[in-house]
């Protein structure tokens, strides 16, 4: 059975099209590094804060909130919030995020949100220090999909507005890391969109997320018109290696990823949602191409010379890859991994049909217009 089709992608890709606005192309940057352009919702030059309004809505959990947007102040909780909250130029609202940011994004934070290092870490994605939170005083919280319910509550009962993000559509799921989906890529698409709109509404940069979403899917047509309609048995066959020896399976966003690109992931038959995997299994499978994140650098390394991954035919034909940063070939989409990783995967199954020069300029462009520093990745 075909696991993608183009009617599946359309779907998908289509997701969130009426709200996407104009994407206008800046001019090269010429610097190494550019300063941050400030958050729409920032205060202006006389210290005003902007008119705030009641926003009601339901996140991504299924629980209706009510923020007073824009925010100025924000804990946010949650991972792949606070990378997007970088792109939308808000890091001067961040008075708070999780402990762990680097292992679960990456060194890369420093340099698109300058002293990340000294943003007060009240706990991580799912266990929080309540006391130390509120003393932040912040106007809203950004919650990870498998945080602690009671901490939620007792946030939420302090008057302070908790808004969890989960990354993809079809609801709450009973276990965060392990969903079951009817449709995993219009899941995804629908909470990447729902994401990064909801954090620039909450931070009053509306336009400039209607911009990066446009981005993501102008680049998703670019791979759609390249790839095109596939056999499950012409697709490169993929596995994804991560810290522990755990592995994302069926449902999970990389899977979408890898399908877009002219892959598959050859986990998803066995496991589901994010798991840990034998060597014995990863023998069985043998896949052509083995992926790891570069924040896995010692599992890379492991696999490329430890003698017992030698007969794999990934590791025979030097198909082990390395995946960027800028990449993130995850569990849950951010945005970069929608417009940057699924065209850079594309360009590494077949570049003859995605060239380097295309996954460059949009790399290039990311960064500059949204984050505000130059791409400095090596594609």
């Amino acid at each position: 059975m075909e696991l993608f089709t183009r009617r599946t992608f359309l779907k998908g890709a289509l997701v969130g099209v009426g709200s996407v606005a104009a994407f206008g192309i800046a001019g090269c940057a010429s610097e190494p590094k550019v300063e941050a352009p400030a958050a729409e919702g920032s205060a202006d030059q006389g210290g005003q804060a902007p008119k705030q309004e009641e926003w009601t809505f339901e996140d991504q959990g299924g629980n209706t909130v009510t923020v007073s947007v824009p925010v100025q102040r924000m804990v946010v909780m949650q991972h792949h919030s606070l990378d997007m909250l970088a792109q939308l130029g808000a890091q001067d609202k961040v008075v708070g995020t999780e402990k762990n940011w680097e292992g679960d994004l990456g060194a890369y934070m420093r340099d698109v949100f300058p002293g990340i290092d000294d943003v007060p870490t009240p706990g991580d994605l799912t266990d929080w220090n309540v006391e130390a939170l509120a003393a932040l005083k912040p106007d809203v919280v950004i919650a990870a999909s498998q945080a602690n319910a009671d901490a939620m509550k007792q946030v939420s009962d302090l008057g302070i507005p908790v808004v969890m993000v989960s990354l993809r559509g079809e609801g709450k799921q009973e276990e965060a890391q392990n969903p079951r989906l009817s449709d995993a890529d219009a899941a995804y698409t629908e909470g990447c969109r729902w994401a990064i709109e909801t954090l620039g509404k909450l931070v009053g940069a509306d336009q400039k997320a209607a911009d990066i979403w446009k981005m993501c899917l102008d680049s998703r047509a670019i791979v759609d018109e390249a790839i095109g309609r596939m056999d499950d048995a012409d697709r490169v066959r993929v596995f994804v290696a991560n810290t522990k020896d755990q592995t994302y399976g069926n449902d999970k966003y990389v899977g979408c990823q890898l399908l877009r690109a002219g892959a598959v992931n050859v986990a998803a038959a066995d496991i589901q949602g994010y798991k840990p995997y034998t060597f014995e299994m990863l023998a069985a499978w043998d896949p052509e191409v083995i992926i790891v994140q570069d924040r896995y650098k010692d599992v890379y390394d492991a696999i490329t010379t430890d003698a017992k991954y030698q007969e794999l035919s990934a590791v025979k034909n030097g198909k082990v890859l390395l995946a960027p940063y800028w990449t993130k070939p995850w569990g849950n989409p951010d945005t970069d991994s929608i417009a940057l990783g699924e065209l850079w995967l594309a360009n590494q199954f077949y570049p003859e049909k995605v060239d380097a020069d295309t996954v460059r300029d949009y790399a290039e462009r990311f960064y500059r217009d949204f984050y505000g520093v130059a791409f400095t990745g090596t594609v």
